[in-house]
């Protein structure tokens, strides 16, 4: 999402901190009642203009299934954007936004491991509640990201899925040339290791 719609005030502060490790991202998207559909989100921004006369935004989300959300430093956020006086002119309902929100963040809950199936990475839920962030520094994108996130994430969600599935494909693939030639050299019959049979 930074490379292709950030800033380049946001590439420049958070691209060297998470290509180097000192930040750790996670992504919220998944909720209780919509699963990963973004569509249905229910997180929630209002835009107003804050005391210094910029641009703020006031978020609540409820996100759940969050892989490394427990030990993030930062939560990239999926959420409805709205904007009841036109701040933004953009109407009122601005629609799907992109953001990232330290998780150190006033109002930001980071939940407790959720581990059903023993797999090594952290899956977690995170909350927040009235957590406020500048506008221009949290939506990808600056204020023109604002309601641009449904194509930010099919766009995105698209290129990671042609990386991380044919990845996983090629991972369980060699698992299973692993076990099974290693278990075809064990495996003797008539005295003779079965992989040495036709």
């Amino acid at each position: 999402l930074l490379t292709h719609y950030g800033t380049d005030a946001q590439k420049k502060y958070w691209l060297p901190r998470l290509a180097s490790g000192d930040e750790i991202p996670c992504f919220g998207l998944t909720e209780p009642l919509a699963g990963s559909d973004a569509g249905s989100l229910t997180a929630s921004g209002v835009v107003f203009k804050g005391p210094d006369g910029k641009l703020q935004i006031k978020l609540n989300w409820n996100k759940r299934w969050i892989t490394l959300a427990g030990i993030s430093t930062v939560i990239g956020l999926a959420f409805r954007l709205r904007d009841p006086e036109n701040l933004l002119g953009k109407g009122e309902d601005v629609g799907i936004t992109c953001a990232l929100i330290p998780s150190k963040t006033p109002g930001v809950i980071l939940g407790r491991r959720h581990d059903p199936l023993t797999i090594p990475f952290h899956n977690c839920p995170t909350q927040g509640v009235d957590v406020v962030v500048n506008l221009e520094d949290a939506v990808v994108g600056g204020s023109t990201g604002c309601g641009i996130g449904w194509s930010m994430l099919m766009e995105c969600l698209a290129a990671g899925r042609g990386i991380s599935l044919p990845a996983q494909a090629t991972g369980g693939a060699k698992l299973a040339y692993r076990t099974a030639s290693s278990h075809a050299l064990v495996r003797k019959q008539f005295g003779v290791s079965i992989g040495k049979f036709e």
